[in-house]
């Protein structure tokens, strides 16, 4: 690679101008986290719910473990409820694979909903990013979890710093995106929860309906029996998790 090819490369890594050709809607990017950085785990943003008889099972692995080799110091999981507001944070030190049940007495008897985040610390520098996108199952009235991975890059820990960063989701200021979900549903009722992963409120259109979402805010909302799902909004990536229910089978997956 040429000296000044490779210039270029790393300036379109980096997050200002990520910043500047999301703004002006040239070669957007869904995400604001700078690739030229190392030392640094990045996690998306994964849902919680214990409402309506909900229960919420996370799977990872110690991915620094077993695909480097190397041990983590910790992992930091960080939780938040639907508006954004801090709940509790859990550091462990994983095995390769890892299962946490996240149920109404995991919160002192919370019946609601929100995001987490995880990340990764390196026992000692790391020439490299860390990215967790592992798999989130979700229980409805004990039935048998439906898993579905990772939804969209959210927030990063630069340890070099020591510093966590959220909201790093992607958006224009003067463009609304329309995400189409690629699916048409037949079952009795669907539901799709959204996170604001942008710095920004959100005005959100699904369908019909007009949402307001702060940044880092959550929202569950019942889309009922129609069969098309449109959403439209200034983030390049508002993608949902969608529940759909059948009687007694849940099916959970991404939109």
């Amino acid at each position: 690679m040429s000296l000044k090819k490779s210039l270029l490369t790393k300036v379109a890594k980096s997050k200002l101008s990520k910043k500047i050709r999301n703004i002006l809607n040239i070669k957007p990017s869904f995400d604001l986290v700078d690739y030229n950085t190392k030392n640094i785990s990045v996690s998306d943003a994964f849902f919680w719910r214990t409402d309506n008889e909900f229960e919420t099972i996370f799977k990872f692995s110690n991915i620094l473990k077993f695909y480097y080799g190397e041990k983590d110091k910790n992992i930091e999981i960080i939780f938040f409820d639907k508006n954004n507001k801090f709940l509790k944070n859990e550091t462990l030190n994983a095995n390769l694979v890892n299962e946490i049940l996240i149920d109404k007495n995991y919160f002192d008897n919370l019946e609601s909903y929100g995001v987490f985040y995880v990340f990764h610390k390196p026992e000692h520098y790391f020439d490299g990013i860390i990215r967790n996108s592992c798999y989130t199952g979700y229980s409805y009235k004990k039935s048998l979890p439906s898993f579905v991975h990772g939804n969209t890059i959210a927030a990063e820990f630069n340890y070099n710093l020591e510093k966590i960063e959220y909201n790093l989701g992607g958006f224009s200021l003067f463009k609304n995106n329309t995400y189409i979900v690629q699916n048409q549903f037949d079952n009795k009722r669907t539901e799709i929860m959204l996170i604001n992963t942008t710095k920004i409120t959100l005005n959100v259109l699904i369908n019909e309906s007009r949402y307001k979402l702060k940044s880092g805010n959550s929202i569950i909302v019942d889309i009922g029996k129609k069969k098309l799902i449109k959403i439209k909004s200034n983030c390049y990536l508002l993608r949902p998790i969608i529940f759909c229910y059948d009687n007694a089978f849940l099916d959970v997956h991404h939109g």
